[in-house]
């Protein structure tokens, strides 16, 4: 797989998490010194389970898979789990030795287990989890988490990072990175919209790069990354809401009919309601010379379009609703 074969060997290679790449590279300074527990929250696709791993080989080098284990909660949830294998691999102890920054040799001194997911753990099997970091002083716990609110207290209060996020990475960092990659067949324009797309995931953007890569013999463009992934291109979302505004300005009902008509186009290629009223949410974010009232006014209705998106019959109509509420106000 691509995100395999293009995974991060050290914390030099993590991109976009400087906030934290620095700190765990001064504590692998201080080894042997005891390090706390870690907490490694944000959105998927951010670097976490690399993050730990490149610590990880830094730290320890060659010995370092022989003193880690990782599991997934979201598959091994429960108490029992917490007891049996997590509880056995604290309890066996280190292996090896390490080379540290002062070039000796010392013993590893402690081992790790990467929770990824951990928000998925069950209540008890939180408990049990907390009772292990208080009483295995030779293990230290890398916690992985999307939504850290489901985590309980003690648990965040042991561990360091707890009140820092892993960030969205910055699209135009994705872009860089695709732009590395070898045998690429996709146009510039085609690499900024996967990275726009991926919505801060370098896993995401680097998936669907190896879904376009697969045809080498066509140059992939925007329209064809905006045809997969059915997103809309802006100039569109940007034409729609002009017209509307026209529409109202002119009180020609033809223009309201070319409008009906666009969103008609976009249901044809499979959008819902939902996914068209999310672009305008993207479009009217992301565009910097948006006056501040139209940016507001489109806010301050848009709640309520997607509420009646979810409940209508008729999505298109809910959005052909919405389109008159924002030009009439």
């Amino acid at each position: 797989m691509i995100t395999e074969d293009y995974r991060p060997t050290s914390l030099s290679e993590i991109i976009g998490q400087e906030h934290i790449v620095k700190p765990l590279q001064a504590m692998i300074e201080s080894l042997p010194n005891s390090i706390p527990h870690l907490a490694f929250y944000g959105k998927h696709g951010t670097g976490k389970t690399s993050t730990a791993i490149s610590f990880m080989k830094d730290a320890f080098g060659e010995n370092w898979d022989s003193n880690f284990l990782e599991l997934n909660a979201s598959d091994e949830r429960s108490i029992g789990v917490i007891r049996t294998k997590v509880k056995d691999f604290a309890k066996r102890g280190t292996i090896g030795s390490f080379t540290a920054k002062d070039g000796k040799t010392y013993p590893i001194p402690f081992n790790v287990v990467f929770l990824d997911e951990c928000d998925n753990l069950t209540p008890d099997a939180q408990s049990a989890l907390r009772r292990l970091m208080e009483k295995h002083k030779q293990t230290r716990f890398i916690l992985s988490a999307n939504y850290p609110h489901k985590i309980i207290r003690p648990i965040h209060d042991r561990c360091a990072f707890s009140s820092t996020r892993f960030r969205p990475i910055e699209w135009r960092v994705i872009l860089n990175r695709l732009c590395e990659l070898e045998g690429n067949s996709c146009t510039t324009a085609g690499l900024t919209a996967i990275a726009q797309n991926s919505h801060g995931s370098l896993r995401k953007a680097f998936n669907l790069y190896d879904i376009f890569n697969r045809f080498p013999e066509l140059s992939i463009c925007e329209e064809d990354v905006n045809d997969y992934l059915g997103t809309i291109n802006k100039s569109v979302i940007r034409t729609l809401m002009a017209k509307s505004v026209s529409a109202v300005k002119k009180d020609e009902p033809r223009m309201w009919r070319a409008v009906d008509s666009e969103i008609d186009k976009l249901a044809g290629r499979g959008l819902t309601g939902y996914d068209i009223l999310n672009e305008i949410i993207r479009y009217t974010s992301e565009d910097e010379k948006m006056p501040t009232k139209l940016r507001n006014r489109i806010f301050s209705l848009i709640g309520d379009a997607l509420h009646w998106v979810s409940v209508s019959q008729d999505d298109m109509l809910a959005v052909k609703a919405f389109l008159r509420r924002f030009a009439l106000e």
